[in-house]
């Protein structure tokens, strides 16, 4: 009878935080519609950055309600890795954008840390060797993430070679340098904070497969789909095929290893698929 009970209440749970799950994502694709209409109405190209931009917005508002709730558990150590992280990061894109969008960016960056630091804690979640202080396990993530991206990055640049036409090849050191932005902030912002923070809100409240399901999906679809809203006023198959590839390619894989492994290991799968792709001019 207990377990009837028992079951009964973790179905009950489930469909409250699954439709809160449902909001979240709801509320997303909200922001990113908002994003495309109000590009078009001022007909400039800026769908990327928007959709992007805005998007961050969404997630910082969500990081800073985590450090509230659980300020009490925010060390120096963290708040020191997280302007260490979000400094590089700053210091990579500005060779790339303007001022503010940089600023703005390293900001997200800085307060994601931060909240996904603060729900690393739990068995069910995204963790980083930065906060675990496993200082020497960090050549050992560096290298599986440049050996699991090795194939990842050689379909992306081909990709691009095949779409774009040939390019001349840049500076290495220069490539490997703009690539730490992305790798950095991306990761942290889109994987390392929001999937912490989905598994926080179902921590539970459902079975782990549902909220490990879940985490991915957010981890994911989000992160995909604002590469490309334009895309879905001329060529929605087009964009269906991106959505489903870039996920299934790229996407998946660095939430994989965010999980299975920890970020620093997303970080360098990331950084080096990116560091190949401006290495070869694109």
């Amino acid at each position: 009878m207990r377990s009837v009970v028992l079951n009964k209440d973790m179905n009950n749970n489930f469909k409250k935080y699954f439709i809160y799950t449902i909001l979240l994502f709801t509320i997303f694709v909200l922001i990113y519609i908002i994003s495309i209409v109000h590009t078009l109405s001022k007909q400039d190209s800026g769908f990327t950055y928007r959709a992007w931009t805005w998007t961050e917005y969404y997630i910082f508002c969500l990081a800073l309600i985590v450090i509230y709730k659980k300020f009490k558990w925010l060390s120096l150590r963290y708040i020191a890795l997280g302007i260490l992280l979000s400094g590089i990061s700053y210091f990579s894109f500005i060779q790339q954008t303007d001022i503010f969008t940089v600023v703005i960016n390293s900001i997200v960056t800085f307060v994601a840390f931060l909240g996904g630091s603060l729900l690393s804690g739990g068995s069910n979640r995204n963790k980083s060797l930065l906060i675990l202080q496993k200082y020497k396990s960090l050549f050992k993530s560096f290298l599986i993430g440049l050996i699991v991206a090795l194939p990842f990055a050689l379909i992306n640049y081909i990709y691009f070679r095949l779409t774009l036409g040939e390019a001349e090849w840049t500076n290495i050191f220069s490539a490997g340098f703009l690539a730490l932005a992305p790798g950095i902030s991306e990761e942290i912002i889109f994987r390392f904070f929001t999937m912490n923070f989905i598994f926080y809100l179902l921590e539970g409240k459902v079975e782990r497969k549902y909220s490990v399901i879940i985490s991915f999906f957010f981890g994911i679809v989000p992160h995909s789909l604002i590469h490309f809203p334009e895309l879905w006023i001329h060529n929605i198959p087009g964009a269906l095929f991106m959505l489903i590839s870039t996920s299934f390619l790229f996407g998946l894989p660095m939430a994989f290893l965010q999980y299975k492994r920890n970020l620093e290991t997303a970080i360098t799968f990331h950084w080096f698929i990116d560091f190949i792709r401006f290495f070869g001019g694109y």
